[in-house]
């Protein structure tokens, strides 16, 4: 994460771009000597204040003519028959300093666009959050959310370049994420790698979101509305396109940094993550 790769950073005004044979995950994790060493686990902590803004904000939206679509891709490659992404997501990093084991676990967009190689979004220990990492496929797009920031929201896009492999760091005893159960022979946790691809010119924040997640609102059904404390999302292409729309309307359309075109929105031409929470125990693993 932040500092832990400080050779392989470069500047956000330029982009990465990988060979397929990169992979990062395989690198060695630094040992963190001290409190100031940072790890790349990414699993965001969700606050119950966090989750509690604006819960009962709602907007006099049209009721939709027709029922939400389903959050499971219709083929194992997330790809309709034309090719298009079906569905997207949406990955939670703390950018402020918070501290676990020793260890500060934070990580914004920014630090996402500095890295020169694959970034793999290690430390998750929620089961279903596992499982939609080990769901995605390479070329996937989804949202960077900053949680527990100033504000909380979406703040761009990222891009998903290596499929999910076994998560090294819960091997790891100095990681801020160490899970003493888990086994090489047996492994519970995975994580994808994934590159930056644009920041928005404002975060999309969470009061925004939630404003639009009443009864009838367009985000009603989206899982971090339904599921606040999962740090790993699955977004309906019909809510990805409104939130990029929020987006543009928050400023900047997007910064781009890279040369390819994002899908565009419809209508237009060309945290402290608890397994309970989610029914599920940590032993549970993603398998």
């Amino acid at each position: 994460m932040a500092g832990a790769r400080r050779s392989t950073r470069q500047s956000a005004a330029t982009a990465p771009k990988y060979a397929d044979s990169d992979s990062s995950a395989s690198e060695e994790v630094p040992k963190k000597r001290n409190a100031k060493k940072s790890t790349r686990r990414k699993r965001a902590r969700e606050d119950d204040a966090e989750d509690a803004v604006n819960g009962d904000r709602s907007t006099a939206s049209t009721p939709p003519t027709t029922q939400p679509s389903s959050l499971e891709p219709t083929s194992p490659s997330n790809r309709t028959p034309t090719g298009a992404q079906e569905i997207y997501w949406l990955l939670k990093a703390e950018p402020l300093p918070r501290f676990e084991n020793g260890v500060n676990v934070a990580f914004s967009i920014d630090d996402l666009a500095a890295c020169t190689t694959p970034e793999p979004w290690s430390g998750v220990r929620n089961p279903q959050a596992c499982k939609n990492m080990r769901a995605m496929r390479k070329g996937d797009l989804g949202f960077f959310y900053h949680s527990n920031g100033k504000p909380s929201g979406v703040a761009g896009i990222l891009r998903v370049v290596e499929e999910a492999k076994v998560d090294e760091s819960a091997f790891d005893s100095k990681d801020a994420y160490y899970d003493k159960k888990s086994e090489r022979e047996k492994p519970k946790w995975y994580c994808v790698g994934v590159e930056f691809v644009s920041k928005f010119g404002e975060v999309v924040d969470l009061a925004t979101i939630k404003g639009h997640a009443g009864k009838g609102g367009k985000l009603e059904n989206m899982q971090l509305v339904k599921q606040g404390r999962l740090s790993v999302n699955r977004v309906r292409k019909e809510e990805w396109d409104f939130i990029l729309e929020l987006a543009g309307e928050n400023g900047d359309r997007l910064e781009e940094k890279k040369g390819e075109a994002l899908p565009a929105p419809a209508g237009e031409k060309n945290s402290k993550e608890d397994c309970d929470s989610d029914g599920k125990k940590p032993e549970d693993g993603c398998s």
